[in-house]
């Protein structure tokens, strides 16, 4: 599963946490979840591990640090009435799901079945990965339909930020930007497509 997918995935439980909580905040926390074990669990095993482990699925792809982000969670809820890191947890079970981990019982129930098993990937693979990534058109539409999300919850506060920029020559400019820069980047995806 791509990243942007995941995200995508933590956004929409994060409007389940805000409707509950009453608050937008945990929508970031809800999609960071989402996202949080391939940002750590990725560099980590690829680049950090590369010469032991060699594997991108590793500590936050497991029931160990899920179960204590929750733990974590409920205390800060108990005592604080917050959805914070209950938030983050959702988020970090989605990815979890959407990677299929119980198909990887080692590395799900780590360290209780045993040791990380070592992977041999080729020495660029964490940045061929990438680009990979980059190059699905996807990962796009993904990116575009989050960026409306957002846009569209925190409209007010994107127009307060917008009615700051007074001269509307301004706004042009920036509109016209902002469409070319995510006309460059679709282009530059396309490219890296095989």
């Amino acid at each position: 599963m791509y990243l942007l997918a995941h995200a995508m995935a933590g956004l929409l439980i994060g409007v389940v946490f805000a409707a509950i909580a009453g608050d937008r905040r945990v929508l970031a926390l809800a999609t960071l979840g989402a996202v949080l074990p391939d940002l750590i669990d990725k560099p980590l095993g690829h680049i950090v591990l590369a010469g032991t482990l060699d594997y991108g699925r590793i500590y936050f792809h497991g029931l160990t640090i899920l179960s204590l982000v929750v733990i974590a969670g409920l205390i800060l809820y108990r005592y604080r009435r917050r959805l914070d890191l209950l938030a983050v947890a959702a988020g970090m079970a989605s990815h979890q799901f959407l990677d299929g981990m119980w198909r990887h019982p080692v590395e799900w129930f780590w360290p209780f079945l045993g040791p990380l098993p070592q992977h041999g990937y080729p020495e660029d693979y964490f940045w061929e990965s990438v680009l990979r990534e980059l190059a699905q058109p996807s990962e796009w539409l993904f990116f575009l339909l989050i960026a409306g999300l957002f846009a569209y919850i925190y409209r007010r506060e994107l127009a307060t930020v917008l009615n700051r920029f007074v001269n509307l020559s301004f706004r042009m400019a920036l509109v016209a930007a902002l469409g070319l820069a995510i006309l460059a980047a679709l282009a530059v995806g396309w490219r890296l497509l095989p």
